[in-house]
């Protein structure tokens, strides 16, 4: 048992921890600079400040917690005999190691606070808010210093034993979206007053003890919630142990289903996430607006016979990210005289028929990424909620129907030359004849979706719209004639 909770333990050390040490110290330090209160004060400012346990201590915390996202090797069973025990091993091994992160926090804030003056007195050195709640709840600053730790550790080694345990109940790829989707609410909820105000779901409300102080619910409902959780995963461990649904799921058949397990993984959707949080951010700081605003300055684009070199470049980097990634899917894995795509489908139409499927899949999941992604930072970043929903609406569709046509138009390309890098490069240069002075170039379906297409060429909705109906259609039908002499190559 020993032996198991230390090479546990060891797993959870990793090297991302040193990282999070001198990141948090340099904030710490770059904090100290400006601050005049207590070495009390300072120490609970920083053990409290949400921003930092939510964007720097929790995603350190997770990443070192994944390296227990694992099956139990048989060797490691045998020792144990049973298999609550194995659990257990890793549940000690998580509290330890909740523990030395609640210490190295405690440790990290006290040498940066040497210098202070050694008063244990409430002053105004504290946001006035967390103020006034903690002078409401503790006599001095040492009392909620230890407090706020003390149920720091319980919250981090609350969380890791309940992810854990999801991971063997359910998969690991449940649990990560079950992470991302808490972590997202717990973001949200520093920003919305009503999504603050949710009991039991966000992750703030069992780390942070100051987000317990303000709602309907005291901390008295947070601790019951743990309680009642922690029981309910060790009654599930001791009897239900052998029940895990992610080892029993069945594949199932089908090219479409085939094609979905190469194409939609983990790397696909951080790829994604990623460049859209960069153009987000670069489009959502140093400007005060509404989200309405925020939305139409982000898909506005450019009107036909103008260039802006950075604004270019943003629209062909939003639209580049998609294609390219279908056009590795198109490389690696349609092409002819493929044997175990042969073996899945029983018309040689039914190809056509998938991979326009997934051309579809694609540009609708984007899109609505896209717009979640947006509302996110749109709210981070302090932008008045104030939407235009038939806009919003006519945005997504349009953008989709756009996307739609030129992943279409790449794999009709495709299909005729059979060379990808042609294919995209030939698709993607539709959007710089956009930058000649011709009127009719308003109808290229490449920047369709763009809104200044709309205002400042004067076409409405239903005119880009039926335009790039139609040209998808066309696509759609030259896919299905030319796949035929698409399968008849040697």
């Amino acid at each position: 048992m020993k032996i198991l909770i230390w090479q546990h333990l060891n797993l959870l050390m990793t090297k991302a921890l040193i990282l999070f040490i001198a990141i948090f110290t340099l904030t710490a330090v770059g904090d100290r600079k400006t601050y005049d209160g207590s070495f009390s004060l300072f120490v609970l400012y920083l053990i409290t400040d949400h921003y930092v346990i939510i964007f720097l201590m929790t995603p350190f915390f997770l990443l070192c917690l994944s390296k227990l996202y694992n099956e139990p090797r048989m060797v490691e069973l045998i020792r144990t005999e049973k298999f609550y025990r194995f659990m257990f091993t890793k549940w000690l091994a998580i509290t330890l190691f909740s523990f030395i992160f609640a210490g190295i926090i405690v440790l990290v804030s006290m040498m940066v606070s040497i210098g202070l003056p050694l008063n244990n007195n409430w002053q105004s050195s504290l946001d006035a808010e967390m103020m006034q709640y903690f002078m409401s709840t503790f006599s001095n600053p040492v009392q909620g210093v230890l407090y706020s730790v003390l149920y720091l550790f319980v919250g981090y080694s609350f969380i890791g034993c309940t992810f854990v345990t999801m991971v063997h109940f359910f998969s690991r790829k449940a649990t990560y979206f079950c992470i991302g989707l808490l972590y997202i609410v717990m973001i949200l909820s520093i920003k919305v007053p009503w999504m603050g105000n949710i009991p039991f779901i966000g992750i703030n409300r069992y780390i942070v003890l100051h987000h317990n102080f303000t709602g309907n619910y005291s901390i008295w409902w947070t601790i019951f919630a743990m309680v009642l959780l922690s029981l309910f995963q060790i009654y599930s461990i001791l009897r239900f142990w052998f029940w895990s649904p992610g080892n029993a799921k069945k594949l199932k058949k089908g090219l479409f289903t085939y094609y979905t397990r190469i194409l939609w993984t983990p790397k696909l959707v951080s790829i994604w996430c990623t460049s859209i949080t960069i153009l987000a951010v670069t489009k959502a700081a140093f400007i005060e607006e509404t989200l309405n605003d925020y939305f139409m300055r982000f898909f506005y684009g450019l009107p036909i016979g103008s260039m802006h070199v950075l604004t270019w470049l943003e629209q062909m980097i939003y639209i580049g990210t998609p294609m390219y990634t279908f056009g590795i899917f198109v490389q690696a894995w349609c092409y002819p005289r493929y044997v175990s795509l042969f073996m899945r489908i029983q018309k040689k139409s039914a190809w056509g028929r998938v991979v326009l499927g997934h051309t579809l899949l694609l540009a609708v999941v984007y899109v609505i990424l896209s717009v979640s992604i947006l509302l996110i930072i749109g709210i981070l970043f302090d932008k008045t909620l104030v939407i235009d929903w038939y806009l919003l609406s006519y945005i997504v569709l349009i953008k989709i129907l756009e996307l739609s046509c030129m992943m279409t138009l790449l794999l009709v390309l495709f299909i005729v030359t059979n060379r990808v890098t042609l294919s995209f490069l030939t698709t993607m240069s539709l959007y710089l004849i956009n930058v000649l002075p011709i009127n009719w170039l308003s109808y290229n379906v490449a920047g369709s979706g763009q809104l200044a297409r709309m205002e400042e060429m004067g076409r409405t909705m239903l005119e880009m719209a039926i335009v790039s109906f139609i040209v998808l259609c066309c696509m759609v039908i030259t896919i299905r004639w030319k796949s035929y002499k698409y399968f008849e190559r040697g």
